[in-house]
This record gives C-alpha cells, structure tokens and sequence, in this order.
C-alpha cells in the first residue's frame, strides 16, 4: 500500500488520454481458458491497428508460442506498417521440441504445469510437440529472442522482457547466470530497443531494479499492483521514477474482477476483495455514472511514470469496449477521488487523476 513517506507523482493536470496510452496484451490471441482461432486474432489485431494501438505485448509462455505466432501472422495479414508497430516480447521460457528435451530437463526445468493435458494449462489450443523449458541463463536468452523472431516472421522486436523470475533460483539466475547481461549487449548490438521485465511480484521488481546498475532497464511491465485494488506496487512506481524507467500497468482490471469477472490474482475472488469491488462499483456507476472499468483506467494511468497500460483482449468486440472505456475515463469526475479518498478505497497520498 502506499506510504506517506514518499511522494508519486501523477501526470500533469488536464491530460487526455489516447489510444497512445493503450498496449494489446496478446495472450489471448492463443485462446486463454477456451479454445480459439487464427482467424479471430487477425480480426482483433485488426480492429487493434484500425483503432490506432501501436503497441502490442506477447510472449513465448502464451500458448507455448502460438499467442507470438498467431500475432505475427495478424500483423503481416493486415498490412501493418511495422516502423511504427511496437511489439514486446518476453524471455525466461524456451520452447523447445520435445525430442530435443533431456531426461534431465524433464526432471528439473520443464514448466508442466503449462502443458496440454496438464489441468493447470490454460491455453487448450498450445502445440503439442513442444516442452517449455525454463532458462534464464544469457545463452537462454538468446535463443529465446531468436527463437521468438522466427514465430513473429519479424526481423526484430522493439523490446524483451524478462518474464516472471519471482523465485529465487530463476532470480539468481537472470542475474548471476548472465541474462540480463545477455539482454543488455542486445540492446548495443541494435537487436532490440529496451531491456524490460515483465513480473508479478513487486518485491522481485525493486531488487532487479536495485541489484543492477542505473540504466540497465528501460521499462517494466508489472502485472496486478497497480489498481483500484491494489497499490502494492508503490515503492517500484517510486523507484521507477527515481531511475527513469517507464512503467507499463498491467493487470489494470484486477485479473478481470474490475470489468465484472469473478478471480482475483488468477484464482476466485476472496469476499472481501469481491465486498471492496462492490463499493468501487457503487462509487463509481451509482453515485458519477460513470463505468468501473474506466475509472479503473483512468487510475491506472494517473502516475507519470506510467507510460502505457495493457488491455488483454480476444475479440474486436473487445478491442471497441476497452477503446470506449478509454474515452470514458477522460470523462471521471475529480469529485468520484475526493470520495474514494474519504471512503477509505484509497489511500490519502495515492495518486489520481490531476483536474483539468
């Protein structure tokens, strides 16, 4: 939660978002909890680029590659003109052939739990004949970024993220088995613009960010800590600033709860979680008339560090709503914070949107 000891920032007062301020998470291009097709993630890439959003945030992890494959088709489909089009991936996993994985591998570094057959899988469409291997080593790196580019069709990305090392062994190993590093001459070889992350736990985020030198990373992508829910990610917003990192906010709909979903953190929604989700809801809908969902943008965005905010989206439909949503948010009245504030749904010091 948030600390009066230090003070975040927001943008400056009046600013109007844009679909500039938006980023296409990708995962569901691959089908995330029901089967999907090739051809509606043309159709959402499609509404994506006719909207305007330019930037777009996949990952091998997604579908063991079919999320980085299916958007790569999308974007040549559709014609898109790629000196523009931002595209992030993320390392940490190799999708290897299952005839290429030792038994050693097997035992030790496949993410099962990520495989069809397994019930932990959650992409029902991902390949088959491939084991994602978890590698955080500088050699890992590597391969995966190339590996990445051969799925996407694309001769480069814009950056590579370091995705989800929040336990110990895969932390020690991004650090001291050479991966950041690894990323680091990539950027000074041109290969890739940003060295970024892209993590849940906000406490691993700090201690990348503090156990390595100034200017080793150009963005972080922090997923669920900074929303109408939860602001655990205070002191990296903090620390961001401090290092001229740029944030990009995911999670902004609290894994779905804030746009009427049931989980909460990728699991069902606790009572409490889901008793404060009601109040928003009252606060927001009830007494400003205005829909959750763009408060909830227009507070992911508030902070000035923050330079883009991820909408995960399956559908064109999807695309339309949260571009709406965007529009509504420009439209919060000052008076719905006053009354969080007052109402205890936000702590005093946390930022919001600044009055025009």
């Amino acid at each position: 939660m948030a600390s009066a000891s230090a003070s975040l920032g927001s943008h400056p007062a009046g600013r109007k978002l844009t679909v500039d301020d938006l980023i296409l998470g990708c995962s569901p291009l691959a089908g995330i909890y029901a089967s999907s097709t090739p051809e509606r993630a043309t159709e959402t890439v499609r509404a994506a680029l006719d909207a305007g959003i330019t930037r777009f945030d996949t990952a091998p992890h997604y579908g063991l590659g079919l999320s980085e494959r299916r958007l790569g088709d999308a974007l040549r489909e559709c014609g898109a003109d790629m000196s523009k089009t931002r595209v992030y991936t993320k390392v940490g996993r190799v999708m290897k052939p299952k005839d290429e994985v030792t038994a050693s591998e097997k035992e030790s570094v496949v993410e099962w739990g990520n495989v069809p057959g397994d019930p932990g899988c959650i992409f029902p469409d991902a390949p088959v004949d491939v084991l994602p291997v978890l590698d955080y080593t500088g050699l890992g790196f590597r391969r995966s970024h190339a590996d990445s580019l051969a799925r996407l069709n694309l001769r480069s990305v814009d950056g590579l993220r370091i995705h989800d090392a929040e336990d110990e062994a895969r932390y020690a190993q991004a650090n001291a088995g050479g991966g950041v590093a690894e990323l680091v001459k990539l950027r000074d070889e041109g290969a890739i613009n940003e060295v970024s992350l892209g993590m849940n736990d906000a406490t691993f985020v700090r201690r990348m960010l503090e156990d390595n030198p100034p200017n080793t990373f150009d963005s972080v992508m922090m997923a669920g800590a900074w929303n109408l829910l939860d602001q655990d990610g205070w002191d990296v917003l903090l620390e961001c600033e401090r290092r001229g990192v740029a944030v990009h906010n995911a999670g902004i709909f609290a894994s779905g709860l804030l746009v009427g979903g049931s989980h909460y953190k990728y699991a069902p929604a606790p009572p409490d979680i889901v008793a404060r989700t009601e109040r928003w809801r009252a606060l927001a809908e009830d007494k400003h008339g205005v829909p959750l969902p763009a408060v909830a943008i227009a507070f992911a965005c508030a902070p000035r560090v923050v330079k883009g905010c991820a909408v995960g989206v399956k559908s064109p439909e999807e695309v339309a709503q949260s571009v709406a949503w965007l529009a509504d948010a420009n439209a919060v009245p000052a008076q719905l914070w006053v009354d969080a504030k007052e109402l205890g749904l936000l702590a005093p010091d946390v930022p919001t949107p600044s009055p025009a």
